[in-house]
C-alpha cells in the first residue's frame, strides 16, 4: 500500500540560525493538529552550531547539510525537490507558527485550487502587523529606496499595501519569502526559485512568474505566523546592499525590460551620489569614522556596477 503523502512539507533554510531554529521547529510540531506535516531543513553552511543544535533536539529530523552556502533560492529548491507533501510551506528559521495556522492554510489551499501561493498573516514578536505582501517593484520604489526620507517606509508608493488591507482575504502581487504557502501543482508547472538570485528578490521573481502564468496569489488573515526579523542578514549591511542591488538589477533586466533597467541604473547613479555626499557629511559632523565611510564608498562603487 502506497503511504499517504503529507499534507504539508515545511521547508526551512538555515544559516547561523542556532538561536531561533528550535523555537521554529517546536512551533510547527506543537501546532500541527489535524494536519500531516513533514519538516525538511536545508543548512547553508552555518558556522554557529546550527546543525548540532538541531540534531541534539531532533535527531530524526530531515536535515540536509554539508553543501556550503547555496543561497536562499537554491536551498529552498533543494528542500522542495526532496519534499513529499501535497503543499509546501517555505519558512524562515526566525518564524513561529501559531495555533491552527497550518490547518487553516491547508484547508484554504484545498478549497482554492487557483491560489498557487498564499501569504499568512505575519506579526512581529510584539504582535503588531508585519507587511507580508507587496506590489511588484517599479521605478518609484527604486527611487524612494535611495531617498527614503521623502516618503514613509509604509507608504503605498514604497510598494506596501495599507494596514487596513490586512484585515480581509485578497489577491496580492508578491509575498514576503519569510512565509509562503505553495501548492505543489504550481511548483510542478513553474519550477522553483531562480538560483541566479543569491539573496533578495528570489520570491519576488517567483511570484512574478506565477502571476505571469495566471496563478492567483492570496493573502489569508486567519493564519498567523510570527516573524522576528532577518537575523542572519543584518551583520554586514554593506555586503547586503550590494547583493540587493545585484538582485534588483537582475529582476529588472529579466522581467521589466530594457527601458526600466536603464532607468533603474540612472536612479542608482543619482541615489549613490546622494548617499556618498551624506556619508562624507556624516564624517565631518563626527557621526561616522573615516574607515566606516570608506567601507560605505567601496560598497557604493560595487552597487554602481551591479
Amino acid at each position: 500500500m502506497i503511504p499517504r503523502a503529507p499534507d504539508v512539507s515545511v521547508i526551512i533554510v538555515t544559516y547561523n540560525s542556532a538561536q531561533v531554529i528550535i523555537d521554529c521547529i517546536d512551533s510547527i510540531i506543537n501546532n500541527s493538529q489535524d494536519v500531516e506535516v513533514e519538516i525538511l531543513i536545508v543548512d547553508n553552511g552555518s558556522t554557529d552550531h546550527t546543525c548540532e543544535t538541531i540534531t541534539h533536539h531532533y535527531p530524526d529530523i530531515n536535515l540536509m547539510s554539508g553543501h556550503g552556502n547555496l543561497g536562499f533560492a537554491a536551498g529552498n529548491n533543494m528542500g522542495m525537490e526532496a519534499a513529499q507533501g501535497r503543499h509546501f510551506l517555505i519558512l524562515n528559521p526566525d518564524t513561529e507558527v501559531s495555533s491552527g495556522a497550518l490547518k487553516t492554510l491547508t484547508d484554504y489551499a484545498d478549497l482554492h485550487p487557483t491560489a498557487g501561493m498564499i501569504a499568512p498573516h505575519l506579526v512581529n514578536p510584539d504582535g503588531t502587523l508585519q507587511h507580508s505582501t507587496f506590489r511588484f517593484p517599479n521605478l518609484a520604489q527604486a527611487f524612494f529606496g535611495f531617498f527614503e526620507k521623502l516618503v514613509p517606509i509604509d507608504s503605498t508608493i514604497n510598494g506596501r499595501y495599507p494596514p487596513e488591507a490586512y484585515q480581509k482575504e485578497r489577491c496580492v502581487e508578491h509575498i514576503l519569502g519569510a512565509a509562503i504557502f505553495v501548492q505543489r501543482v504550481l511548483w510542478n508547472q513553474i519550477g522553483g526559485m531562480d538560483e541566479n538570485y543569491h539573496l533578495y528578490f528570489e520570491e519576488t521573481d517567483w511570484c512574478y512568474r506565477a502571476r505571469k502564468l495566471k496563478w492567483n496569489l492570496h493573502y489569508l488573515p486567519s493564519a498567523t505566523i510570527m516573524h522576528s526579523g532577518a537575523h542572519s542578514t543584518i551583520s554586514n549591511p554593506e555586503r547586503n546592499s550590494v547583493l540587493f542591488a545585484q538582485s534588483q538589477s537582475r529582476f529588472y533586466r529579466t522581467n521589466l525590460g530594457v527601458f526600466s533597467y536603464l532607468m533603474l541604473k540612472l536612479i542608482t547613479i543619482i541615489g549613490l551620489e546622494y548617499w556618498a555626499v551624506r556619508s562624507v557629511l556624516a564624517v565631518l559632523k563626527g557621526n561616522l569614522t573615516t574607515d566606516e565611510c570608506l567601507v560605505r564608498l567601496q560598497s557604493y562603487h560595487k552597487i554602481l556596477w551591479a
